[in-house]
């Protein structure tokens, strides 16, 4: 199974010259602000130059329900057929939907032609879900319920133990309600600590295990991340999900020495 790559919109073209069988799914990030026909305009795009591509779609990022069933009806005219269904942002005011399972509750989706609604992971806890993981199982039970595939994508991780105890517990929990959903594991790609450190705080991540990781090194003389420190430690998970936040081509030349 090839590894996955998500990117954000900005960074479609940048895939282009992409090496063959080096990532399967392109994962397109949906950031708060951007306007919803940049993430359609790039998912055609990618999907006009073969890529398999799929739309996040952040709960947060929707003024109403309209904007919603727009991106999704867009997104279905393109044949989209997978996508991955997160709570987004928590920055976003006024928003008429607070988490993913609010958007299922719409049943939009049950008249669209999705065939698989990807679901996060947060192996290192959410920020701004204190019950991330009963959550997640509720996702996954509704989504099993209405005949939808499902994978876990994972936040990316720095804390190896907490992720692989996350895995089994998870694992242990979801055999009850499908046998065929896939953990994957989120990996930040090749890039200086202090980016990662700034990402963190975007993405929600707790930058604690990052620290902890380069305890009592001076943040200016921080050495790159290797992400095959993290993945030589992990265990249980199905496939790897990888964020380029040193950039595509950084990440390029490290697999091609793994």
């Amino acid at each position: 199974m090839l590894n996955t790559l998500e990117i954000v919109p900005k960074q479609w073209e940048k895939i282009l010259s992409l090496p063959k069988n080096m990532f399967g799914d392109v994962y397109l990030a949906f950031i708060p602000g951007d306007p919803i026909e940049k993430i359609i305009s790039s998912c055609e795009n990618l999907i006009n130059k073969g890529f398999s591509v799929v739309p996040h779609v952040p709960a947060r990022n929707f003024k109403n329900l309209k904007e919603l069933e727009f991106f999704l009806l867009e997104l279905n005219k393109l044949n989209v057929k997978k996508i991955l269904a997160i709570g987004g942002s928590s920055n976003q005011k006024n928003t008429v939907f607070n988490s993913t399972y609010e958007i299922f509750q719409t049943d939009i989706f049950e008249d669209l032609g999705f065939e698989q609604i990807n679901i996060a992971g947060h192996p290192e806890g959410n920020l701004y879900d204190s019950e991330s993981d009963l959550n997640l199982l509720k996702k996954l039970d509704w989504l099993v319920r209405k005949n939808f595939k499902c994978n876990i994508i994972t936040q990316w991780t720095f804390n190896s133990n907490q992720t692989n105890e996350w895995i089994e517990k998870i694992k242990k929990e979801i055999s009850n309600i499908s046998i065929n959903s896939e953990i994957h594991l989120g990996i930040a790609g090749p890039a200086k600590f202090t980016t990662l450190l700034n990402y963190a705080k975007v993405c929600g991540v707790s930058a604690s295990s990052i620290i902890a990781k380069n305890k009592g090194l001076g943040l200016t003389k921080l050495i790159r991340h290797n992400p095959k420190d993290i993945i030589n430690a992990a265990n249980g998970y199905d496939n790897l999900h990888f964020f380029p936040f040193g950039g595509i081509n950084e990440l390029v030349n490290w697999k091609r020495t793994i």
